[in-house]
């Protein structure tokens, strides 16, 4: 079976990224894989070949535009046997993963999202053209929220499996001892005794919203790690007077060493179709305290293994950061059992089932061609 996979970035540093090289890595060996993407960001692997596919990297708008008929173009040209595009990046596609729906994130996020009314009022008509070809046979979505978002907003009735991202547990694991953590805490600037929230991933997931809440909590410092521009949260905080509790570390390239040099995970995204900062958190052991709306949430049994919030509710978190801080032994059981649930969610898995929907898809496109 020789399969396209599709996608922008072929790079671990991105989340759509991460799936298909991790996806990749589990199942060449099983069957033959071109990987079609603009950038490459890991050394090639054996047995897969990669296809450079052209495009104009100013911003999301000229990426996505740019991207599509390059790629339409290359994939004509390659005679695989199935074609796996992430989300909108091959327009052609027997399945499709997908990682986001942006008129759901449209209306979830308005606030965060205005600057990029114009990219959605072009991305979401087309999106909705993408999941309605004749072509796709099958959806993966990341997770139940995502299926049925798609399903609502744009029509998809075909079949359609639950997918949740793996995570590699024995990457993102509790510090090997009390020293490491000391010096992860130094290396993060974190001052010695503080109880520490830790904000990873793009700052309109929510990091308003942590530095809003962190006012009302003394004793607790906020290490921001994301790749974001922080110069309106910086403003905000210092508007707040916890200017001096929030450290803006920026990118990572390490983030398991920041999952294990905080206390906390804290998460008060209004939208993620999933969020595989959620599930590395818990790996790592650490309590999480999720929006219950975002796909991660999914995973996530209130008081067994970490904490949900209403994200329509400022009360909400902070009734619940409230606990955490009251009970600490508590939270820390419910970061131990987070891990526990995280271990069952691995990448094999998750190539175990892609590769089921790989051979009925390719038993169907053969049945169709007698």
């Amino acid at each position: 079976m020789h399969v396209a996979l599709v996608v922008h970035d072929f790079d671990v540093n991105f989340g759509q990224g991460r799936y298909s090289v991790e996806l990749v890595r589990r199942l060449a060996d099983r069957c033959k894989f071109t990987v079609f993407a603009n950038r490459f960001g890991v050394p090639p692997i054996p047995g897969v070949e990669y296809r450079h596919v052209p495009a104009v990297r100013l911003r999301a708008f000229t990426t996505v535009f740019s991207f599509l008929p390059a790629a339409e173009l290359a994939l004509r040209r390659a005679g695989c046997d199935l074609i796996h595009s992430q989300g909108l990046a091959g327009w052609s596609a027997d399945i499709i993963t997908g990682h986001i729906c942006n008129a759901a994130r449209t209306r979830a996020s308005a606030r965060d999202y205005a600057r990029s009314r114009r990219f959605m009022r072009v991305v979401v008509p087309l999106e909705r053209r993408f999941y309605q070809q004749r072509r796709a046979r099958h959806l993966i979505a990341i997770s139940k929220v995502l299926e049925q978002e798609v399903q609502r907003e744009y029509g998809w009735k075909k079949a359609s499996t639950v997918i949740y991202h793996g995570t590699d547990s024995d990457a993102f694991h509790p510090a090997e001892s009390p020293l490491v953590r000391v010096e992860l805490r130094r290396h993060f600037r974190v001052p010695e005794g503080a109880w520490t929230w830790l904000f990873i991933g793009e700052a309109v997931k929510g990091l308003r919203r942590a530095i809003t809440a962190l006012a009302g909590f003394p004793q607790a410092v906020l290490l921001v790690v994301s790749r974001s521009d922080f110069a309106e949260y910086r403003r905000l905080a210092a508007a707040l007077g916890v200017a001096d509790r929030v450290i803006f570390h920026g990118f990572e390239p390490a983030p398991e060493k920041a999952y294990r040099a905080a206390d906390v995970f804290v998460y008060p995204s209004d939208y993620d179709p999933f969020g595989m900062v959620v599930s590395e958190a818990m790996a790592t052991g650490l309590p999480a305290v999720v929006s219950q709306n975002i796909g991660a949430a999914e995973l996530i049994h209130p008081g067994q293994n970490g904490y949900l919030f209403d994200p329509d509710s400022d009360a909400s978190l902070r009734e619940v950061l409230s606990q955490v801080a009251a009970n600490p032994e508590t939270a820390a059981e419910l970061g131990r059992n987070g891990r526990e649930t995280i271990r069952r969610v691995s990448w094999d898995r998750c190539a175990d089932q892609t590769f089921a929907v790989y051979q009925e898809v390719h038993a169907q496109r053969l049945a169709a061609r007698r």
